[in-house]
């Protein structure tokens, strides 16, 4: 019978296992840093629509994120560039067909800092008139809805918390809240926004109004 080695591991192996030890470290340390959240508008759940029943087409985009603290969205639901000046987001994604269904979405998403942690999840959907992401100025926008929810899922979730208390999912069929835009029990509905022209249009009409008021209170003054 042999008997039992007593000899230290040879230093190659010992070198192996240091370092089988330090990445095993690294993961965890990473499944405990980052924060996931899932975000689906899939088969059985809302789908999204524009002007009623018809399906956003494929393309347009989903961004989630959330908003400035203090920022009040209600107030400014229909203020496109306060609301773009105040959205930090996490990510977007796209709305596309599933199993042939249209106006349906879903995607993961990955807090790249831990300002997201405890904050409100929102959903910007928009429609352009391309079918495409929204153009800088938004000369392209069509109409959006801005959604939330009150459930407790619907905060992101923090960082340096072992999962699954890193991760959250949310779906469309959980909102109650709607900033800008509707919903019913099957749809997210989109609302159109007026076109740039129209703006345009509005804004001259209301300064030649502001002008025309002015001139009517000095002429009475003169008087």
């Amino acid at each position: 019978m042999n008997p039992v080695s007593n000899q230290t591991p040879p230093k190659s192996k010992r070198f192996q296992t240091l370092v089988a030890a330090l990445l095993l470290s690294s993961s965890v340390a990473g499944s405990y840093a980052q924060s996931t959240v899932n975000v689906t508008g899939g088969i059985g759940e809302r789908d999204v629509t524009f002007n009623g029943s018809t399906p956003v087409p494929q393309g347009n985009s989903v961004q989630v994120g959330y908003f400035t603290a203090g920022f009040d969205v209600v107030a400014n639901a229909a203020n496109v560039s306060g609301l773009a000046n105040n959205w930090h987001s996490v990510g977007a994604t796209t709305i596309r067909s599933i199993f042939n269904q249209p106006g349906h979405f879903g995607a993961d998403f990955n807090p790249s800092d831990q300002s997201f942690s405890g904050q409100k999840i929102c959903l910007w959907i928009f429609q352009t008139t391309d079918n495409a992401v929204p153009l800088p100025n938004f000369q392209n926008l069509q109409g959006y809805g801005l959604y939330s929810s009150t459930a407790l899922n619907w905060l992101f979730p923090p960082w340096n918390v072992a999962p699954p208390g890193n991760t959250t999912s949310v779906t469309s069929s959980e909102v109650n809240q709607s900033y800008f835009g509707s919903f019913d029990t099957s749809h997210l509905i989109l609302t159109q926004v007026p076109e740039p022209a129209t703006w345009a249009l509005l804004l001259v009409g209301f300064l030649g109004m502001t002008a025309r008021h002015r001139w009517t209170r000095r002429s009475s003054n003169r008087g």
